[in-house]
């Protein structure tokens, strides 16, 4: 399939696949005598996962790192549960981490709309941390 073919297939811009391309993310398409690249149709299936994948938080280091196989899945269920436990994990302690920042931001909020002097020093290191 040509470039233009693939890229429609599977949602994407060619010069995402061209950037892929570049980053080792995919195999590079078959270079034709006519100096088109040719990519075979499985190519498809990679690239809506690797999408998919951006989509959930994954960067394409971590994409990357994942060994394609053949068949009607690009990567094992074991592995792609594997994977999506440690990005889970991952977001929950960001989403921890901002809910304590939200927490102490709107203390902090009250206080200085209280006019409680003390507040001041917090806010110093607080906007400096």
């Amino acid at each position: 399939m040509k470039i233009g073919e693939i890229a429609k297939a599977a949602g994407v811009s060619t010069s995402r696949i061209r950037f892929y391309e570049r980053e080792g993310i995919i195999p590079p398409g078959e270079r034709l005598a006519n100096g088109y690249r040719d990519y075979p149709a499985r190519l498809v299936g990679l690239l809506r996962f690797i999408e998919q994948a951006q989509g959930l938080g994954f960067t394409l280091r971590e994409i990357a790192r994942v060994e394609p196989q053949e068949g009607a899945h690009v990567i094992s269920c074991e592995d792609a549960l594997t994977l999506l436990a440690a990005k889970h994990a991952a977001v929950t302690a960001l989403i921890a981490d901002a809910e304590d920042r939200r927490r102490r931001i709107a203390a902090l909020m009250a206080e200085l709309k209280a006019g409680k002097a003390e507040a001041q020093p917090e806010l110093s290191s607080a906007l400096m941390a």
